[in-house]
């Protein structure tokens, strides 16, 4: 009972001082905080917020905290400040650049303020972000003009065109003197190629809501694999620019137009006229973007036709009025290396000539000149930019048939070389060559009696072989004789080194054959000539054979042709034509020998693209004489009578077809896959390729069969 009662007593107090007691027990109560283990919370006990806490290390217990709970220590954690950190640096350079950026449009618009709103130069009113860029939407109609440029009257004896006027110069002396005469660019401007489909109108401008900068289009990894193309591809032959140095500045760049986007552009690229990004270093950018581009798609990209026209006023301005300046001549250089590759020959002639002569202008062709150059790396790419130019100012010339612009009188014979770049070395030696054989044959014209001066042409020869024996061992193959085929190759290995190398010795052999062709292919103009130098004109044909015998193993070998074709395509037209223009004028010495080869170069044609710059030009040159075929005989395509020649060219390739009963006897009707007077257009380059091989074999089968009875 007494128990009882004391029990009664202490719930009466505890009742009595409620009002107390719990204002005393709230205050003594410890604050729950968030800063505690995931067991202590579980528990409802304090924690003291280490790791691990008192308690779980008394009793061994696994400590963790929720990932929320500790803001504060990771503040002051060294991942957060070297994030924070990193993050500040990036705001500094993107202020940065925005800074020089804005200082580049003001020296623009000051030096130019007339320009400046064509040019891209100035931010436009925010009325006008949505308009498109006249860059963006002018240029595809303005690059797709120019593929029906009418070609230049004038071809010099280099020319393939010349080599096949001398042939339809013949024809006509033989009696065929009926044949209309249309000009070259008919074939072209006015006649589509078959297999070509029609051009789509170009967008109107409501469609081409596009960025006025295409560069905006391109993220830093893709941006870097083009640079690197450039250098593997062009690069590795012509170093008109240091790729690291673009390398680096396409990086710095990237990484400000990513943050632009999300910062700066509310997600999005800029779409007004003043957002072009045009300093000096992302224009040298550009050029190498498109290059690769150009290479990639064999001679027919818009990413890169929209690339060059967001720069081409600045580089028209460059070119034509700006003062020359050291800092400018890579951009020429890569500007004609971009024309030489997207079909442009004589653009890339007109360019790369003027590069040079700003070269002149500049001293450069004199070594006092380049030794008033302060600084190491700039005098080491002026010496690289001058013989870059001057090499490609003799190659395209040759090609053209076109007078090169600077004679090697003008050059200080002591001038520094780039020893650095053997390959560049050999070719300034084989370029002085090049001279001496324009030299010798320019005169020559197909309807004139011809002093070949047999002598002069074997000196000449002789120095050119001491050329061969003479270029580094890097970029030389060996041969067993003069008139033999290389070694064969083997597999290139996966290593750039070795792949460079096989490419550097192949195009050297390649040269070598092609300059030799030239110096004897004035014996073929007339049978006159031919007999008189049989053994030059035999020379002629083989080196041709070889050129194609040997483009096609490394096309059956390897992927180095069909990386680069236009750069090959050169030497495959030139001797497809030597091998025309000997069974032309003499079938009964060459038609039987060079139906092999001849065909086994029109395999290669076949697998040409629709704009390849060698296709157009083949097409032009048989669209031209293809008349000729009624005439000795040949009849349309869709005339059994007519298949002889194809029937002949597929035993000649190995395509079994109907064998013939007789010379002149009626040949059967053999089963093509497609004939060509019935093609398709599609715009897959193998049926117009397959057109132009069908259309070559029946004028070299037809004629010289016929001529050799």
């Amino acid at each position: 009972a007494s128990s009882a009662n004391e029990t009664g007593g202490k719930r009466k107090d505890t009742h009595d001082e409620s009002p107390n007691s719990s204002k005393q027990q709230r205050s003594k109560r410890n604050r729950y905080i968030s800063i505690a283990c995931n067991e202590c919370k579980r528990r409802k006990i304090k924690c003291n917020g280490e790791t691990p806490c008192q308690r779980c290390g008394n009793l061994n217990l696994q400590c963790l905290y929720a990932p929320n709970c500790c803001t504060n220590n990771f503040k002051d954690s060294d991942e957060f400040k070297h994030m924070n950190n990193t993050v500040s640096r990036l705001q500094e350079q993107v202020e940065t650049l925005f800074n020089n950026l804005n200082a580049l449009r003001s020296e623009s618009l000051r030096l130019a303020p007339h320009q400046g709103q064509d040019r891209g130069l100035s931010l436009p009113p925010a009325a006008s972000a949505g308009t498109p860029s006249p860059s963006a939407s002018g240029t595809p109609l303005q690059r797709a003009e120019l593929g029906n440029v009418r070609p230049s009257g004038f071809r010099g004896p280099t020319n393939t065109n010349f080599s096949l006027d001398v042939a339809k110069n013949t024809l006509h002396k033989m009696g065929y003197s009926n044949l209309e005469d249309a000009p070259y660019g008919n074939a072209v401007s006015q006649e589509p190629m078959p297999g070509t489909p029609s051009m789509p109108a170009p967008p109107g401008p409501e469609s081409q809501h596009v960025p006025a900068d295409p560069l905006w289009e391109f993220d830093k990894d893709e941006i870097v694999r083009l640079c690197r193309v450039y250098e593997e591809e062009v690069g590795i032959m012509y170093p008109v620019v240091r790729v690291e140095s673009v390398v680096n500045h396409a990086k710095i760049l990237a990484t400000w137009m990513e943050a632009a986007k999300k910062h700066f552009l509310n997600g999005g690229p800029p779409t007004s006229q003043g957002s072009g990004i045009t300093d000096h270093k992302t224009i040298i950018l550009k050029l190498v973007m498109i290059n690769a581009l150009i290479v990639e798609e064999h001679g027919d990209s818009d990413k890169a036709f929209r690339i060059l026209a967001s720069i081409q006023p600045i580089l028209d301005k460059m070119t034509m009025t700006d003062p020359s300046d050291v800092a400018n001549l890579p951009l020429l250089a890569l500007l004609g290396g971009y024309e030489f590759l997207a079909n442009n020959e004589i653009l890339a002639w007109r360019v790369i000539g003027i590069g040079l002569r700003h070269c002149m202008e500049l001293g450069l062709h004199r070594r006092e000149a380049i030794s008033r150059i302060p600084d190491e790396e700039d005098r080491r790419n002026a010496i690289h930019t001058f013989w870059s130019c001057y090499v490609l100012d003799r190659r395209w010339s040759f090609g053209t048939g076109l007078p090169y612009a600077v004679s090697d009188d003008e050059i200080d014979p002591d001038l520094p070389l780039p020893d650095q770049h053997p390959y560049l070395v050999a070719m300034i030696s084989y370029s002085k060559l090049s001279a001496k054989v324009w030299r010798l044959v320019r005169h020559f014209e197909p309807n004139m009696a011809m002093d070949l001066r047999q002598n002069d042409i074997d000196d000449l020869d002789r120095q050119i072989k001491q050329w061969y024996t003479e270029v580094p061992a890097e970029v030389q193959l060996e041969l067993a004789d003069w008139e033999s085929m290389p070694p064969s190759i083997d597999t290139p290995t996966n290593s750039n080194v070795g792949y460079n190398i096989h490419r550097l010795q192949i195009w050297t052999y390649l040269r070598l054959n092609q300059i030799r062709t030239w110096l004897h292919m004035p014996i073929l103009h007339t049978l006159s000539s031919i007999m008189e130098n049989l053994r030059g004109a035999e020379r002629a044909v083989k080196l041709a054979q070889n050129t194609i015998k040997y483009l096609n193993h490394i096309n059956n070998t390897t992927n180095i042709y069909r990386k680069i074709q236009v750069f090959y395509h050169q030497f495959l037209t030139s001797a497809i034509v030597v091998l025309f223009l000997a069974s032309c004028h003499a079938p009964v010495n060459f038609s039987a020998a060079c139906r092999d080869e001849f065909h086994m170069g029109l395999e290669l044609v076949r697998d040409l693209s629709t704009k390849s710059w060698v296709s157009k030009r083949l097409w032009r040159s048989i669209k031209s004489l293809k008349e000729v075929a009624p005439k000795l005989g040949l009849a349309e395509a869709d005339d059994p009578h007519s298949s002889a020649a194809l029937t002949m060219a597929g035993l000649a390739t190995g395509h079994m077809g109907p064998t013939p009963t007789s010379t002149g006897a009626t040949f059967a009707q053999p089963v093509p896959t497609s004939a060509p007077g019935n093609a398709i257009p599609t715009a897959d380059g193998a049926q117009n390729g397959q057109q132009i091989a069908n259309e070559m074999a029946r004028l070299f089968e037809g004629y010289a069969g016929m001529s050799a009875f």
